[in-house]
């Protein structure tokens, strides 16, 4: 199937159109064939015609932003860190939110869909075939073309501003900006039995929303306040709805002194925000932001249709944003079609874009069409060369396709001797599709157990999302493939006795990706110790992580010390060389009610005759070691920071490594990982040992729970049996 796609970076603004392997369909998703999809003229084109100097820009003024590419550097290094940005420079980007079709399947969880029913669908780009979750798709009446109700994701954010503008019946409410946006915010808000004042800059829109039935339409000359007073008998609009972007502070400060006092101006643009206090002030005006299209937005579990708002607490959310709009459309209140300036072969996608940047496109909208006249490309694998796998090469294939494989993984990979890359099993494939070729891949594929059929392939690196980590461990436990899978092993403990009793069962070649304990510096440490060690002391001082951060998810994270955890117990394990006997935690601060969204921990690994300590805080400070490792044996003391810098004190004092350069171990773990499949003297982490540390982690959020003292035996006993 075919896709638009964008760079991040390409001062021409161009889109590519990708072969694309039918998307992954979850259990909460609904697989469409597109009829039609909305190019958003605003939205899409300021992602378009980047320049490298517009980004750094646009990094350095952005404190959140400058602060990731600092936090990147220091965890990682320049050489990463340069890694890391070119990859997102190059990868192909989804382009477009907006479209209709036909489903074409429905996942296991989802209720209310038919194979042929007509849908409009949000939160899915501009594609053959789309999967978006069930909070996106909403159905559409026969009676509404479909080429109307792919407006749909643009009518769910013209209406969740109305509904943050608190606009009641015969209210006057100025639009302000009449583009694709305003215009629809202007048909919605004349639906709902507003007066409604248009303004824009470009007189031919103006004259459209006219004909659309606006009460008045203004350009924002000198005497837009006089003449908005005049029509307001001196009061003023009772709120305004900014759909336009400038960086200009007039458009905002304009607003003000048209809305009238206690009035509500609403953010859906982008503009500057330098406001003058006499009117934000004295008239005591609610300045407020309009966010995406309803209740929900950003919410991980509603984005990905684990969880629905009750009908009775939250009357309005996305999804029934959407609805509403449609039904819009069904009575005739809001017509779209005056507002297209064309429609656009999918193919023909790049002449859509140059006519809207251009001002050639007639109308403020455009649409994509799909061919729908046959059975769309539904194949789940696309091969890119066909020869076998060479003899005395080791098949490696890859699942998931994110940052840390593109970055790490995949160049690490191409270092080693020997090795063949297979397939790349993602989600979309967009990512995949665009490295195979140059990494070297034999196919890219969005079904994981055709990649696991591959007669060809050797072992399986499963960098998937961590919550789909142990259906993958399953699937390639029963293929039989040799397994490195990344951390954490799985994310809930049903799942770890899940995947403990299929290794009983049939075991495989099995490592866990804990890449820390590979680290030269590490290595370094245990050579120079001349006794056992008695006490570990691992203090990690991470960044502070906002609540609604992915690692915190119920779900797709799970807290820090599920996704994190295994790392520091494994190292604290292989410095003390015993297999721990009991676990202790306790949550620093006020611990939450679901401790899987723990922040800060403290845990305690005792040992036949030695104990290891590891505190986890959101503390950290600039020029203070992230990590820092204390070892202390019989007569040394070692110092490890940020696995960069060791310092031993005792017989074998000194120092090595200049701090400079994190060497974190992923090259050395995946070299350990194509040894042990070679049948090559190795020391990689196996099942046992990277088990031990799974329980150990949870056993700590067991003794979170608890407040007790967790007998790992016993808990192992109780999950696994003896």
């Amino acid at each position: 199937m075919k896709q638009i796609v964008r760079r991040v970076i390409d001062p021409k603004g161009r889109v590519r159109l990708l072969d694309l392997p039918q998307p992954f369909v979850g259990p909460d998703q609904v697989l469409i064939q597109a009829h039609y999809s909305l190019i958003s003229s605003g939205t899409e084109l300021g992602t378009l015609a980047k320049t490298p100097t517009e980004l750094v820009r646009q990094t350095i003024a952005d404190p959140w932003m400058r602060h990731v590419v600092q936090t990147t550097v220091f965890a990682t290094g320049l050489g990463q860190t340069a890694r890391r940005v070119w990859h997102e420079m190059i990868k192909p980007r989804e382009i477009g939110y907006s479209g209709a079709g036909r489903v074409l399947a429905v996942g296991d969880r989802v209720e209310g869909f038919g194979v042929g029913d007509q849908v409009a669908y949000a939160a899915s780009g501009h594609a053959e075939l789309v999967a978006p979750y069930i909070n996106h798709v909403v159905p559409v009446p026969d009676g509404v073309p479909l080429r109307h109700a792919a407006f749909v994701t643009v009518g769910g954010i013209v209406i969740q501003s109305l509904r943050r503008a608190e606009v009641q019946f015969g209210e006057v409410v100025a639009i302000y900006g009449l583009g694709l946006l305003g215009q629809l915010c202007a048909a919605a808000a004349k639906a709902a039995g507003c007066v409604v004042v248009g303004i824009d800059i470009n007189e031919q829109r103006n004259e459209l929303a006219r004909k659309a039935g606006v009460d008045l339409a203004l350009g924002p000359d000198e005497d837009l306040a006089r003449k908005v007073m005049d029509f307001t008998d001196k009061r003023g609009v009772d709120a305004t709805i900014i759909c336009a972007s400038s960086r200009s502070d007039a458009i905002v400060n304009s607003s003000m002194e048209i809305t009238r006092r206690q009035g509500r101006v609403v953010l859906v643009g982008y503009v500057k925000l330098n406001i003058h206090p006499k009117n934000f002030l004295y008239k005591e005006i609610d300045l407020r932001y309009s966010r995406a299209f309803g209740p929900g937005s950003y919410h991980l579990a509603y984005e990905r249709g684990r969880v629905d708002y009750p009908f009775g607490y939250v009357r309005w959310t996305e999804r029934r944003n959407l609805q509403e709009f449609i039904r819009l459309l069904s009575t005739g209140s809001v017509d779209p079609e005056p507002l297209l300036g064309g429609c656009f072969p999918a193919e023909e996608a790049q002449a859509a874009y140059d006519a809207i940047r251009t001002g050639s496109l007639k109308g403020v909208a455009a649409l994509l069409s799909y061919r729908t006249e046959a059975e769309p490309d539904r194949r789940r694998t696309l091969a890119i060369r066909t020869d076998g796998k060479q003899v005395g090469k080791i098949g490696i294939s890859v699942i998931g396709c994110g940052n840390h494989v593109l970055g790490k993984h995949l160049p690490n990979l191409r270092a080693i001797p020997d090795i063949e890359l297979r397939g790349i099993a993602s989600a979309t494939g967009k990512n995949a599709i665009t490295v195979a070729d140059g990494a070297g891949a034999a196919f890219v594929t969005t079904d994981v157990a055709e990649l696991l059929s591959d007669g060809d392939t050797d072992g399986v690196l499963i960098c998937s999302t961590q919550p789909e980590h142990a259906s993958h461990i399953l699937q390639a436990i029963e293929a039989g493939k040799a397994v490195f899978v990344e951390k954490p092993m799985v994310t809930l403990l049903d799942d770890f006795r899940r995947v403990a009793k299929a290794m009983q069962q049939r075991p495989i070649l099995f490592t866990l990706g804990l890449n820390r304990r590979y680290s030269p510096q590490v290595t370094r440490l245990r050579e120079s110790l001349e006794g056992p060690v008695d006490c570990v002391n691992y203090v990690v001082t991470q960044p502070f992580v906002p609540a609604d951060h992915w690692t915190l998810e119920e779900v797709e994270g799970g807290g820090r010390l599920i996704t994190e955890g295994e790392h520091f117990i494994d190292l604290c394990n292989l410095f003390i060389a015993r297999p721990p006997l009991s676990v202790y935690a306790r949550a620093l601060g006020h611990a939450p009610d679901d401790l899987r969204n723990l922040c800060n921990f403290a845990l305690t690994l005792h040992y036949d005759g030695a104990v290891a300590n590891v505190v986890f805080d959101e503390s950290g400070a600039r020029g203070f070691p992230r990590e820092q490792v204390t070892v202390l044996a019989r007569g040394q003391v070692a110092v490890l920071e940020d696995f960069s810098k060791l310092q031993l004190y005792g017989s074998r004092a000194g120092a090595k490594g200049t701090g400079l350069r994190r060497e974190m171990g992923h090259r050395e773990a995946l070299g350990q990982f194509v040894a042990a499949l070679r049948g090559e003297p190795n020391s990689m982490l196996g099942w046992e040992q990277a088990s031990v540390a799974t329980l150990c982690m949870f056993a700590a959020q067991e003794s979170l729970r608890s407040g007790e003292t967790v007998d790992l035996r016993a808990f192992r006993e109780a999950l696994t049996g003896p």
